[in-house]
């Protein structure tokens, strides 16, 4: 019996064996604890679910493998050790002997063979639960859910894996057997389907060029390079990140008595000090108890950068977006880093950067606030981990305790949003980080600044 990786939840595609309680030779029976998983949501004690001698270790004390990949083999006395080529697990693809009866089928009989592989009933999997499931099954495995598939009057065979991936990714089978056909696939394993999912995304793309009606759209503009940079950046980052998103408000009525102090205190000469600095800074200041949002992820470690590298997203008057940074932007107090945000700004719409002032960026701000917005959820920017969004600020209506009890009153409100890569870190981390922020906005010392 060929022993699987299991599934330990909907999410998990893979885990690493950490310990084998049993050795190649030893008796193994039923309901003894057989190995010892960890995934990044779990860990959890493998029984085995028959008796027999553990023949072959196929995934050893350390390495990863995918769901539903072979991990080991368990023969009973009267069963012989199963193929290993046949189960996907022979790593140098061994090629399967054809038989050659099969190059002398006539061409009346591939039609009759086509018919048959067409009808519904040849081709259908069924996924409906049999009368055995429980919810500890899907974790023991069992071999009937994940073996292989032989199409009836078809050469072509599914592998379990094969079969897993076809399953999992809803394909038709119909269109599956055409492609194999086609590419003269006799074993249709994990290559052979990722290919085809690959070949069926190629062929929505042309038809959906195919299908725009020149005539409705009958103008083209041509991509500058900040367009065709900003596009590549984020078509990478949004298949393969996993991004969340949340937001808060956030009252920035008590700002407005310290920017009028430091407008008098800088009355002669030309000075601006935007909410967007008080946001900054306060990131800054956040970052220190939330290092993980200023870091990177790289599947096996979470690498945390050593300064707060803080990335400016800029619009140049919508020909694209381009993002400057402020290297070590948690060594400037509120009054220096305004006036780094300020120039920054001025240069980057001038286009007057230096080369070194476009790059190294750990986390970043999108300011949609002088546009009227009031939310906005950007893409992170890979490699960072996350990215706020700051839009507008309203006068609203707000609710107001005091020891009188409570009263409405008139407050400046903002909404402060965050994108992350759930990967590097959670929900409850990220909106402790938001809360951090917007308390720090709200009840921060800022006379401490100025």
């Amino acid at each position: 019996m060929n022993i699987q990786m299991p599934q330990l939840g909907e999410t998990v595609t893979e885990g690493t064996i950490s310990k084998w309680h049993k050795k190649v030779g030893d008796t193994v029976k039923s309901g003894e604890i057989l190995f010892e998983i960890e995934t990044d949501k779990t860990s959890m004690e493998i029984p085995a679910t028959l008796d027999g001698k553990l023949s072959q270790i196929l995934v050893h004390e350390g390495n990863t493998s995918s769901v539903g990949s072979i991990v080991a083999i368990i023969t009973s006395d009267h069963e012989a050790t199963n193929d290993a080529d046949e189960q996907e697990v022979d790593v140098n693809g061994r090629k399967e002997v054809v038989d050659n009866v099969a190059d002398k089928i006539e061409t009346e009989s591939k039609k009759e063979i086509a018919k048959e592989i067409r009808s519904d009933d040849d081709k259908r999997i069924d996924l409906d639960p049999p009368d055995w499931f429980s919810v500890l099954t899907e974790v023991l495995t069992p071999d009937q859910s994940f073996d292989s598939i032989n199409i009836p009057n078809s050469e072509i065979k599914l592998t379990p894996l094969a079969k897993r991936i076809a399953i999992n990714a809803s394909l038709d089978l119909n269109l599956l057997l055409d492609f194999c056909k086609t590419n003269n696939i006799k074993k249709v394993n994990r290559k052979s389907v990722e290919s085809f999912i690959t070949s069926q995304s190629q062929s929505s793309r042309i038809m959906n060029r195919e299908a725009i009606d020149e005539t409705v759209y009958n103008e083209s503009i041509s991509l500058n390079r900040i367009r065709r940079t900003t596009a590549k950046r984020l078509s990478q980052s949004w298949p393969l990140v996993p991004q969340a998103f949340q937001a808060v408000e956030v009252n920035f009525s008590n700002l407005d008595i310290i920017r009028s102090e430091m407008k008098e205190k800088n009355m002669d000469k030309e000075f601006k000090i935007s909410y967007l600095s008080f946001v900054a800074r306060a990131i800054a200041i956040a970052r220190d108890n939330f290092p993980l949002i200023n870091s990177t992820f790289n599947d096996k470690e979470i690498i945390v950068a050593e300064f707060l590298n803080l990335a400016i997203a800029v619009d140049l008057n919508f020909d694209g977006l381009i993002v400057p940074v402020i290297k070590s932007a948690e060594k400037y107090k509120l009054t220096d880093l305004n006036d780094k945000i300020n120039d920054l700004v001025d240069r980057a719409q001038n286009n007057n950067l230096e080369q070194e002032e476009y790059h190294g960026g750990t986390y970043t701000i999108s300011n949609n606030g002088s546009m009227g917005t009031y939310l906005t959820a950007p893409i992170v920017n890979p490699p960072q981990v996350a990215i706020m969004s700051f839009d507008g600020i309203r006068k609203k209506p707000v609710i107001i305790e005091d020891e009188t009890g409570d009263k409405i009153g008139i407050r400046k409100i903002g909404v402060l949003g965050q994108s992350f890569d759930h990967r590097a870190f959670d929900g409850a981390y990220a909106a402790s980080f938001l809360k951090e922020v917007k308390t720090i906005i709200e009840d921060y010392n800022w006379q401490t600044e100025i």
